[in-house]
């Protein structure tokens, strides 16, 4: 993994686009759902309607700390507010696929009183025909004498959740290119072959999955977690307010672990996006040249700024402002 920062290079984002729309149910979900017992109508109010999706939220936090990514994916014939809102933010959305005939994908999203969630997502474009775009364009289009020769300005990427046979045509176009990516493979991972999993993740700088994800994994490749964590590069698991677990491989050496706290919330509003957030912050801090562990805890904090608006593109600051956050935090300057 390269840690000196490359100012020409662009992070690519595979990732849906969705609107979002976020609900909460007063109660608690074990209270209102018995197990083994599924018909279940549940009361809801609230409900906002956010730009959301994994690879929009991803940019969004991205653009934040200047950054212009590059995304990859789907979308609808109901893009247009979502377009304008994505170009007023400096992401480069020429390979975006816009269906006339489809809606863009949306999200609907119940969040109980002690922060549990269920989502029902309806993929809509972003699983219509496969992606024709390659990560050749890219590199083509972006390829000028001020970017480095061989990326194109592609400096690394993120696989998140989209139609599942795009993520395993980018991971693979990655691993030809020579870009560096991470997978995350999310709600996506029951979706997959075992080898097509296999071959993703073991052909990653980072794996990153949370928790739940993470039991997936071992439940879908029937591998303990152990072994998992040692197929990538890094491996990432995400616990929410208890922090991350972060193992780092080392070719013929003891990996090396490593515990990133979680950074309290002024205010707990809304935890949708908030792992997209983590995802953001961790490129961000690679892109700067930082260690896994000080990405990671841009991560953390990123997360934080998420957890403390309601949706997953409302959170904003100046760098002046997260810096200060950060040496507060963790005590290092960021």
């Amino acid at each position: 993994m390269s840690e000196v920062y490359n100012p020409d290079g662009r992070i690519l984002v595979v990732g849906s686009l969705a609107y979002d729309h976020v609900m909460r149910h007063a109660g608690s979900f074990k209270d209102a759902i018995l197990p083994g017992n599924y018909n279940v109508s549940l009361p809801a109010a609230g409900r906002q309607v956010f730009f959301g999706g994994c690879g929009g939220n991803i940019a969004y936090s991205l653009s934040l700390f200047g950054e212009r990514p590059v995304i990859i994916t789907a979308a609808g014939k109901d893009f247009d507010d979502y377009e304008k809102r994505l170009s007023s933010l400096g992401v480069d959305i020429s390979f975006v696929t816009r269906s006339r005939h489809l809606p863009t994908a949306s999200a609907f999203i119940v969040t109980d009183k002690n922060e549990n969630q269920v989502t029902i997502f309806d993929p809509g474009a972003m699983h219509g025909e496969d992606c024709a775009v390659s990560i050749g364009d890219v590199l083509s289009a972006k390829r000028d004498a001020s970017q480095d020769a061989e990326r194109g300005g592609v400096s690394r990427a993120i696989i998140s959740p989209d139609k599942p046979s795009n993520m395993l045509k980018f991971a693979r176009e990655c691993r030809e290119h020579g870009i560096p990516y991470i997978f995350d493979p999310a709600q996506q991972i029951g979706l997959f072959e075992d080898d097509e999993l296999l071959t993703a993740i073991s052909g990653a700088e980072i794996l990153i999955v949370n928790e739940y994800e993470a039991g997936l994994l071992e439940s879908k490749l029937g591998l303990v977690r152990a072994k998992i964590a040692t197929m990538a590069g890094i491996y990432i698991e995400t616990h929410g307010a208890r922090g991350a677990a972060v193992q780092v491989n080392l070719a013929g050496r003891a990996c090396e672990m490593l515990h990133i706290a979680a950074v309290a919330p002024t205010r707990l509003i809304d935890p949708t996006g908030c792992g997209d957030a983590f995802r953001a912050g961790v490129l961000v801090g690679l892109q700067r040249g930082f260690g896994i562990e000080k990405a990671c805890r841009v991560g953390a904090l990123l997360a934080t700024y998420s957890l403390e608006c309601a949706g997953t593109q409302s959170h904003s600051f100046t760098l002046a402002r997260f810096a200060d956050r950060f040496k507060e935090s963790f005590g290092e300057s960021f």
